[in-house]
């Protein structure tokens, strides 16, 4: 899917003099290149700040925020070759040399990096709500929970998978002289029902697990009362519960919004795949900025449902303003997060 913004509007007023349809496209224009370039800025430092954080604060190296860290460098790779791919398309396409050409139909030009980057956080995302589920619902199944000696697996493991469900795509892109554009080739017809498949698998199968997960997850909190309740099998104090609860909203909104922007995402993906001539205008537009919304979205979400996170970031921007932030402070800080991460 390219990321780059066409020249030529679709926007045109049949009754209004050319020198003003020429200055409304002017101005859209302006106006789309800053949303683009703002979202971008803010989305690469603001998950720059989450595993800048994980990293600084020892207290806050739990499974669950290294998963948090994984979403956050895919989200950053996702952003960067976005940008990428933006400024390159803006030098007038591809280059004469057929090898360069080639990579960068791999590459770049059919951003096929930010669907790797997409499938591992819709995996990770998997895992996060599977490892909830055990941590809260089945607790004393010490065999199934994540540890940190783990992650390194897990995590390269994701990325893996990830690399391998797109490895047919790099296979089969590559420059088409004679199309003078990136083509699969012969392949087309069987490229088309593999992304198609694999769009499908990868929306209703994790979203199937994560529904499950949370589901029981919600109804053990606040129905049955066997997490964070007088029926739980451990005895939480008010603030372990309450910590537990902002927790698991977080992750659940976490998953809505990349849903939210992974579906619309998908659609165009198969209908480009697909040879559709004639793609929506507001489908093309609103998957691309769905799809970077999401990407510079969670940090705030972050910051919005975790007192932890919260805490560090105005931490970190205070250092980086140069204000008086002593070594006694960043202790302090550090303690109250190692109270907080206590609880999950």
């Amino acid at each position: 899917m390219n990321f780059h913004f066409n020249n030529n509007s679709n926007v045109t007023n049949f009754t209004a003099p050319k020198e003003f349809s020429l200055h409304y496209n002017q101005t859209e224009e302006v106006v789309k290149k800053v949303a683009f370039w703002l979202i971008i800025i803010v989305g690469f430092m603001g998950n720059s700040l989450v595993i800048i954080v994980v990293n600084l604060f020892q207290s806050m190296r739990t499974t669950t925020n290294y998963l948090l860290v994984n979403v956050a460098c895919a989200d950053v790779t996702t952003l960067l070759f976005t940008a990428m791919l933006n400024v390159i398309m803006r030098k007038n396409g591809l280059v004469t040399s057929k090898a360069l050409s080639s990579f960068l139909c791999k590459f770049i030009y059919t951003n096929t990096v930010a669907i790797i980057t997409l499938l591992v956080t819709a995996l990770t995302l998997t895992v996060l709500a599977v490892e909830r589920y055990h941590a809260l619902v089945k607790p004393l199944i010490l065999s199934r929970r994540l540890t940190i000696s783990k992650m390194v697996y897990v995590i390269t493991g994701i990325w893996l998978a990830a690399i391998v469900m797109v490895t047919p795509l790099f296979a089969t892109l590559d420059y088409d002289p004679n199309r003078r554009s990136c083509s699969h080739g012969d392949a087309d017809y069987e490229m088309m029902i593999y992304i198609d498949c694999l769009i499908v698998i990868l929306t209703f199968v994790p979203f199937a697990v994560i529904a499950f997960c949370y589901t029981q997850i919600i109804y053990g909190m606040y129905y049955k009362n066997t997490i964070c309740g007088t029926k739980s099998e451990r005895s939480d104090t008010r603030e372990e519960a309450r910590e537990k609860r902002k927790l698991v909203t977080l992750l659940i909104l976490l998953t809505i919004v990349f849903f939210l922007a992974f579906v619309p995402y998908g659609a165009l993906l198969i209908m480009q795949v697909s040879n559709v001539k004639h793609t929506p205008t507001y489908l093309r537009y609103g998957s691309q900025y769905l799809t970077l919304l999401n990407c510079s979205v969670n940090p705030f979400i972050y910051g919005f449902q975790s007192s932890n996170y919260r805490l560090a970031f105005k931490f970190l921007l205070k250092t980086i303003l140069r204000r008086d932030v002593t070594y006694e402070r960043f202790e302090m800080l550090e303690m109250r997060t190692r109270t907080s991460s206590r609880t999950v």
